[in-house]
């Protein structure tokens, strides 16, 4: 993976936060800044994925509700 050298500005209290946060997993700070925009993508893809298999799941129950009357004419009865 290539890497690119870039400069930020950020408010004194952010980038505080960011180094004592880097010291204390002992990590630099471009590794911590690239971690969570990937933590924050992997979140964004989870909840499109969640949002896939509920709308999945409405159109099979609709599927099978639309189907049921059709199986109970084939079926024998319980």
């Amino acid at each position: 993976m290539s890497t690119q050298r870039i400069t930020i500005t950020l408010p004194d209290d952010i980038a505080d936060r960011l180094r004592k946060e880097a010291r204390k997993r002992q990590r630099p700070v471009s590794r911590l800044v690239a971690d969570a925009l990937q933590a924050q993508e992997r979140e964004r893809i989870d909840q499109l994925m969640a949002e896939g298999y509920r709308e999945a799941a409405a159109l099979n129950k609709q599927l099978a509700e639309e189907a049921l009357p059709a199986i109970r004419e084939v079926l024998p009865p319980d």
